[in-house]
């Protein structure tokens, strides 16, 4: 049997509320394959990055490399018909030989209409006049940051007037690429499908082989648990029997209920409000009573034994279990936490994929 089809270790859970971003694997629109990588702002929250990651922590891949030809990178995409700022494409390296990093996001689609229902697919090459800001830690430790083109790269790095200078950065080496949402408004939904990173081609689907993939948004890890994070799926399936048949003849569902249930060790107030369902924080305060069920989008994380990353998305949540907390002396105190599953509008009701390593 292989290895990889047993899960063991801890999941992670992550929430987002309010349910204003996210990032998940879609039907509805694709490029290639069966699945596109949907990513959604509501036009409303806070700014935050919604992305497909995949991370290359083998690679040799440096900034003159990137640089040299940048149209060796590339996504294809579907926006919907607003005018905002659509995908940026970040890239992050690292120096072997120091702690130096620099996050370079290009942002070719910045106040732009994006394409609309009708308007099919298009492929985005770099190029080497599209605007980045650049930014991170120098070789020394000292950190930088400016607005440029991508082909300022080529001369290498330094920071603008009063910040300092990073030495020139072409041995600096490629280890993550997102594909990202940022701001919160206007609401508007981009499809990116497949990836181009140094003219290799990746399949962008689940399993696919976009190396270390993952989708998120700005989820809020609710931390350690007293015994693990559990999925529960309870289908209603009614029969259909006749006088003549011992066996039913057929078989209908009638009703699924999908809960995530998890006892929080950590008894913060954004995990205490998380589970109580009718309630609204507002800063360092929690108010109970307003008659209001916020919504939730939640993802659940684990590792295979072969390293993959084995993830649970699920659109729209509510918190639906009894919370009580004791308070005694020596003795742990806990938040129980029922999340409930209900149907988006559009999509799937939840997704389990099984990401690339």
């Amino acid at each position: 049997m292989e290895s990889e089809n047993v899960l063991v270790g801890v999941a992670t859970l992550g929430i987002r509320e309010p349910n204003d971003a996210l990032a998940e694997w879609s039907t509805v629109q694709k490029y290639a394959g069966s699945h596109s990588v949907k990513l959604y702002k509501s036009g409303s929250g806070d700014a935050g990055s919604t992305h497909l990651e995949a991370l290359f922590p083998d690679s040799v891949i440096d900034v003159d490399a990137f640089v040299a030809d940048p149209t060796d990178y590339s996504f294809w995409y579907y926006y919907s018909a607003v005018t905002g700022n659509f995908v940026q494409f970040e890239l992050l390296f690292e120096d072997p030989n120091s702690g130096g990093w620099m996050e370079m996001t290009v942002v070719p689609h910045q106040s732009t209409l994006g394409d609309g229902p009708t308007a099919g697919w298009a492929q985005k090459s770099l190029a080497l006049t599209d605007k980045i800001g650049y930014g991170g830690r120098s070789e020394t430790d000292e950190p930088f940051f400016d607005w440029d083109l991508v082909d300022t790269i080529a001369e290498g790095v330094t920071g603008p007037a009063g910040q300092a200078a990073a030495p020139v950065v072409g041995d600096w080496v490629l280890r993550r690429v997102r594909l990202e949402l940022w701001e919160c408004s206007p609401e508007r939904t981009a499809y990116v499908d497949t990836l181009e990173i140094d003219g290799t081609v990746y399949t962008v689907e689940p399993g696919g082989t976009l190396p270390g993939m993952s989708l998120s948004s700005a989820y809020t890890d609710i931390g350690y648990t007293e015994d693990g994070v559990t999925f529960n799926y309870a289908p209603d399936v009614g029969m259909i029997e006749v006088e003549e048949e011992t066996l039913p003849v057929g078989a209908y569902l009638n009703k699924e209920v999908l809960t995530i249930v998890a006892n929080m060790a950590e008894s913060s107030l954004v995990n205490l409000g998380n589970a109580i369902g009718g309630s609204v924080r507002s800063g360092n305060k929690i108010t109970i009573g307003a008659g209001v069920l916020k919504e939730m989008n939640i993802k659940v994380s684990g590792l295979t034994p072969g390293g993959f990353i084995r993830s649970y998305f699920f659109p729209r949540v509510v918190a639906t279990g009894a919370v009580g907390t004791s308070f005694r002396r020596a003795q742990k105190t806990f938040i129980p936490l029922t999340l409930t599953v209900i149907k988006p509008a559009t999509g799937n009701a939840g997704t389990f994929v099984d990401n690339a390593v």
